[in-house]
């Protein structure tokens, strides 16, 4: 009950606030006051319009300054990951060179594979270890250079001292 009689008594003072404010002393009629409440909201409305529209534009250009950087780095981990995987490509080119080159010096009779080392860098070949003869040396270094993709050979072999 309580409730009730205090929302009449509020909807009361409103009314009366309204009235009240109707009946100024600024010499405006009910529908002038109205009309220039109207007025007032549509000019407030317009203002809240071109706000949104500017906050609109705003994330507009935030959104594309996020697809930029996005964009960006997006590339420079599409050329690392390009980088790595040419990197691991060339490896697994070595490591078929070194093992094309160590098979042909495996099938020579004249040169004792075992003790010649190969190794393989952007498809250049070193051989290391020793050689039992300047022939046997000379004939491991012809070996290599057969094979395809060696582009160049390092003969780092050492006589075997007997």
């Amino acid at each position: 009950m309580k409730t009730i009689t205090k929302r009449l008594s509020l909807a009361t003072l409103c009314s009366a606030a309204v009235l009240l404010a109707a009946c100024g002393s600024d010499d405006q009629t009910v529908g002038q006051k109205v009309d220039s409440a109207i007025s007032e909201s549509r000019v407030q409305m317009n203002e809240a319009k071109d706000k949104v529209a500017e906050a609109g534009d705003t994330v507009e250009r935030k959104a594309e300054s996020a697809g930029d950087f996005i964009e960006r780095k997006a590339d420079a981990a599409g050329r690392t990951v390009s980088g790595a995987l040419s990197d691991a490509g060339q490896v697994v080119e070595d490591a078929a060179i070194t093992t094309a080159v160590k098979a042909e010096l495996i099938r020579a009779d004249d040169v004792d594979a075992l003790k010649i080392d190969v190794d393989t860098r952007d498809g250049e070949v070193t051989l290391s270890g020793t050689a039992p003869s300047d022939a046997a040396r000379e004939k491991a270094e012809s070996l290599a250079e057969k094979v395809d993709g060696v582009k160049e050979v390092h003969n780092k072999l050492a006589l075997a001292t007997q």
